[in-house]
Formats: C-alpha cells, structure tokens, sequence
C-alpha cells in the first residue's frame, strides 16, 4: 500500500502446469518433487535483498545443494544497483525488493523483465510434501503480485493494520477493549473523562487514517467493496459502506474525541502521544513497535486489536486490512532462473519465515510461521488477529496500482477530518479521480477477481 516504508515466462511453467501438484504427478512428467525447477547442483546462486533477511534462504539453499555457490548481499539501493542491470540483461537471480528504495515491480513487469511465479505455487511446499506453496500461503495474499493474470512476485511479508492501545493504562482504568463500535463510543466517553484523548492519527500522512475508514467499509459490507474500487468501477466511492465508515469517523471528529493538534501531527508526533498515555488508541501498522522500540515505555504493553464493527450483522465480523509487502521477485533473464525459484520456495518455507519473524519482528504470508515463536506482546497480538482473520483478510491494491489516486484518497481524508472537506465532496472527488483514471488510456489498468 501507499506508506512511508515502502509498487507496489520460464520455460519451465509449461512442463509444470500441465498436470496436478500431486507428487506422483510430477514424478510422471519426470520432474522430482524435490527438485521441481530441475536445479543444477553445481550452478552459482546470486541473491540481492533489500534487507539482511531476505537472505535467510540461503542457508537451507547451500544445504540442499551443497556444491552450489548461493550468495545474498544486501543493498539499501536497490533501484539504483539493479535496474541497470536489468536492462543490461544481466540481473541477479532472485530479489528480495524491500527497502525505500525498492525497485518499481510495475516498471519491471511492463517491460517484461520478470519471470512468472506460478509454478512456484504449483510445486510441493519446501518442508511439507503432503501440500503445494500456494497451500500454505495466508489467504488473500497473492493478489498484489499478479499483473494481467501471471503473477509475478510473490510478496513476503504481511503487514497487519489496526488499533494500538496500551493493556497498562486499559488497566490502570478497568477499560474493556470495545468489541463495537457503540462501545468503542462509550470508551471514548471514559477515555475523555481520565483526560485521555481516545484518539490521534498522523494528519501529515492522513492514508493511515483513510485506510481504518476503508477497512471499516469492507467489515461492514464485504470483500466487494474494495474490489470493486482497485477495479475502477463506476460508483464504487459511493457504496454505502463506504459514505457510513466515513461517517463513522467524521462523528470522532465532531465530538471532540480525536486529539487536538492531530491534523497536523507527523507519525512521530501521533505515535508519541499514544506512548506516553496522552491518547489512547491510534491506528497504525505492525511497524509501530520496530520503529519507536527505542521510547515504549517499560510495562505499557503495546497491543493491537481490530476496527469494532459499525453494527450487529458485519459482513467481515473478523476483517482485518492486511497488506503484503516486500516482493520476491525473479527475473527474466536471470542466468540461474531454476535456482532462483527454488530460492523462493526455500524462502516460503515454514522454517525460514519463522526465522525471519524471530530476527525481524516481523509477520511472513507463511501459514502459522509464527506459531510457538517467543515474540514480543505487540506482535503476538497481531499475530492472533490475523490468525482469527483467516479468509476475512482484507486486501486492496488500487493505492499500490494507481499512486496518484491513493495520495488523493489520503489528501481527502485528512481534508476531511480537520473539516475542511464536506462528506460528500469527499466522496465525490474520489469518484470523480477514479472515474478520471479509468478513462485515462495512458495509464495501465489492472484487474482483480
């Protein structure tokens, strides 16, 4: 998604996808279950990675083909290192692309310089021969790396959105974590009445507020209601789910139950306040506590929860806004392609993405990868909710696809919340952006099912 941190055909997927992902079936067409991508035991492996986990794989690599040179350097610089390597012809064989200089999958896809993913999925799981990859993938998380039906990065990590309180001062209060939106009404009351704001958000990035409205909106009405905004489709700003969540919020505002000063807060700034118990709930990423670990106060018990819904009949009772991030990605031309699909099915093993949570303190798109790791309390929480989301995840891809009208969804709804913009201009303007970006044949359309 549109954040701070970080857009968002081998030879071999024809001989794969012709049959089942069976292992007997792959064994027919001479293929090994082990080795599905007939990797060369002998050939070299050149790993990039954005950061220094997205070389956790190579290990368990070097183990299974002893003989074989796999390598990971990590590069802060990733567009400026590869994309000239990439129109050279020459690039490396498998990128992790993480950091603030990622490179721009959408680019890469359009000039047709990444291989296509699907028989990584297709193949059986690294460590689990009684399932394929795409099996043990989270649901919901593939969506972002497919472009015109292939898929061409699979992304790693899962980044969970919701509420962040502090259990101490919940405590210190006898306040219940509200599980509706009346009751997260009747906190705010209490909240108010201890001298605590009950809300902040970051106003010089109002899209972490514009993404808790949306993710309010699919709870309330469905999957549907984003798809058919990332699709463009014609009133899609205006689904009532959506003019009802934003309402939601703009009645936070007008009761006085948002923090004064938040319109002009930067991330720091509304993080802070939440650190030091002068508000309590702000809703934010599962980053928070990697970037403000340094200043969290002993015993605060930084925890998660989800958006209450609005009323008694959600159609998302469990929805939680999931956002996968950190592309992996094999080129084209890559000079080991077989290797580097291996890689990644090495990387979407169960025991290479909890070691990647263990030393990131960070969440994989690998099934209960987390289970059974001594993690912080922050973490743990988001890690049981997005357990309990199973098939409720809430994905959306438009902010990633279309930057443009993601700022201007992010721009509209801090207008929004400080009033400067009505409710239906607010609605109206997204409308119109969108219906202006649909017929605009210049930018590329994307589609998703």
């Amino acid at each position: 998604m549109l954040k701070r941190r970080t857009v968002l055909q081998g030879a071999l997927a024809g001989a794969l996808l012709s049959g089942c992902s069976s292992g007997a079936d792959q064994q027919t067409t001479g293929l090994d279950p082990g080795n599905p991508f007939d990797v060369s035991g002998e050939a070299a492996l050149e790993v990039v990675v954005g950061e220094e986990y997205g070389g956790y794989g190579a290990p368990a690599y070097r183990r299974k083909f002893p003989h074989s040179t796999a390598s990971a350097s990590t590069s802060k610089k990733l567009r400026d290192v590869l994309q000239p390597r990439f129109a050279a012809g020459t690039p490396p064989d498998v990128v992790f692309n993480a950091g603030d200089k990622a490179l721009a999958v959408g680019r890469l896809v359009k000039e047709n310089y990444l291989a296509d993913l699907a028989p990584v999925l297709e193949a059986l799981a690294w460590d689990n021969e009684n399932t394929t990859v795409q099996d043990v993938l989270l649901p919901g998380m593939l969506d972002a790396g497919r472009y015109e039906g292939s898929l061409r990065a699979i992304n790693y990590l899962a980044t969970v959105y919701g509420l962040w309180y502090s259990s101490q001062l919940f405590q210190k209060y006898d306040w219940d974590v509200p599980r509706t939106w009346p009751e997260l009404l009747a906190l705010s009351n209490e909240m108010k009445k201890a001298k605590v704001a009950p809300f902040t958000y970051a106003g010089r990035h109002p899209y972490y507020a514009f993404e808790a409205i949306l993710t309010l909106a699919a709870k309330t009405g469905g999957h549907d209601v984003v798809k058919r905004i990332d699709n463009l489709e014609d009133g899609a700003w205006r689904d009532p789910s959506v003019t009802q969540a934003l309402a939601a919020f703009g009645e936070l505002a007008k009761r006085g139950l948002i923090a004064k000063g938040s319109s002009q807060f930067d991330h720091l700034g509304s993080q802070n306040r939440l650190l030091t118990s002068k508000a309590g709930l702000l809703p934010c990423g599962n980053w928070l506590e990697n970037e403000m670990k340094p200043v969290i106060p002993v015993g605060f018990g930084l925890t998660m929860i989800g958006l209450p819904p609005l009323d008694a009949s959600p159609a998302l009772p469990r929805g939680l806004h999931v956002a996968p991030t950190a592309p992996l990605l094999v080129p084209e031309k890559a000079k080991n392609q077989p290797g580097g699909l291996e890689y990644v099915r090495a990387m979407l093993s169960k025991g290479v993405a909890a070691q990647v949570t263990a030393k990131s303190n960070q969440l994989t798109v690998v099934r209960g990868a987390a289970d059974g790791l001594e993690i912080s309390t922050a973490l743990r929480s988001a890690r049981d909710l997005l357990t309990a989301a199973g098939d409720q995840v809430i994905t959306w891809y438009f902010a990633d696809w279309y930057p443009d009208l993601g700022k201007e969804a992010g721009d509209a709804t801090g207008a929004f919340l400080a009033g400067r913009l009505q409710a239906d201009d607010w609605s109206t303007q997204l409308q119109a952006a969108a219906d202006k970006l649909k017929q605009d044949d210049a930018v590329p359309k994307y589609h998703r099912d």
